[in-house]
Order: structure tokens, then C-alpha cells, then sequence
């Protein structure tokens, strides 16, 4: 037996927010193989010359680019997708291991842009209804983070819109 969706259950868009890493666990793995294969022949070739105390100094550069390595791949793995249905918004934040889900009525939903009152901290992006709210976009920038903002408005409209139409049309289909 299929099941038919209702208008409700209509997936109008959804949008896909992640940290721009470019670099893959092959490349990244790579990068770190030829950059200790150099520190180790130079550090191999001072300690043959009687230097050996920059052996241990080079294993340290290569266990801090390891750690720094590692941590920008798995910050790279934190996705966030907002997905517009005709009757809802869902947020699904998943990544290191944890998964968040938020779902919000799209007709009572609100998107809103704080602006931090601290100067060069981030601003915050949240979607409010009912007296919750779920902050997105953390890992945009300040413009991307704005154009989010501005794009959420346009699908979700504010309390009591009708995203797509006009308030003028609103006001004439009352």
C-alpha cells in the first residue's frame, strides 16, 4: 500500500549550512605525510651531525600539526540543514557524533538576526516560535550569515504572513 503526502508534508526547499573545508582526510593525510617526511630528513640530518635535540622538537611541531589537523576534519563534519515544508520548518544539526532536531509550526516561525552588543563578536541567528528557539548559521560568516537571514525571511515569512505574497496582497485576500 503507498501512501500518498498531504500538502502539508510538501519539502519546499532545504538548505544545507557547513564549515567550508576543502580539504579531504586523503589530502589531509598527504599534506601531513610530506610535511613530516621534510621535518624528520632535516631533523635526521642535524641529529647525525651531533644536534639531537632537534629530534624531539620536530616530533613536537608534528604532534601539534596532527591535533590541529584532526581537529580542523572533524569541525568539517558539522552539518546543519534547514529544510522549509509548506507547514513547518525542521532544523537538523548533526556532527561529532551528536544529532539535534528542531521543528517549528513555518506559519508561527520567526527568523531573527541579533547583533552582538560586544564589538567584533558574531552575531546570532535564530529561529523563534513559541517561546523556543534554535540558533543557526553559527559556522557562517557575518555576510553569509545575513544572506541566511534575509533567504529564511523570504521562506518563512513573519507571524501571520503568507511567504511568497505580497502584504498588499495579503491585505486584499482578507
Amino acid at each position: 500500500m503507498t501512501e500518498l503526502s498531504s500538502p502539508e508534508d510538501t519539502l519546499l526547499t532545504r538548505i544545507q549550512v557547513s564549515h567550508n573545508c576543502s580539504l579531504s582526510l586523503r589530502g589531509a593525510l598527504v599534506f601531513f605525510g610530506a610535511t613530516a617526511a621534510g621535518s624528520l630528513t632535516v631533523a635526521g640530518y642535524f641529529t647525525l651531525q651531533g644536534l639531537w635535540p632537534i629530534l624531539p622538537f620536530a616530533g613536537l611541531e608534528l604532534l601539534v600539526l596532527g591535533v590541529a589537523l584532526g581537529l580542523s576534519m572533524r569541525r568539517g563534519s558539522f552539518v546543519e540543514e534547514i529544510s522549509i515544508h509548506s507547514d513547518r520548518v525542521t532544523v537538523h544539526r548533526y556532527g561529532h557524533g551528536k544529532q539535534e532536531l528542531a521543528e517549528f509550526p513555518r506559519h508561527w516561525a520567526r527568523v531573527e538576526l541579533r547583533r552582538s552588543p560586544r564589538l567584533g563578536h558574531p552575531s546570532r541567528l535564530l529561529i523563534r516560535s513559541h517561546g523556543r528557539r534554535f540558533e543557526v548559521g553559527a559556522s557562517l560568516t557575518e555576510d553569509d550569515r545575513s544572506r541566511l537571514e534575509r533567504r529564511l525571511q523570504e521562506l518563512i515569512g513573519g507571524v501571520g504572513q503568507v511567504p511568497g505574497i505580497s502584504p498588499e496582497e495579503q491585505i486584499r485576500n482578507t
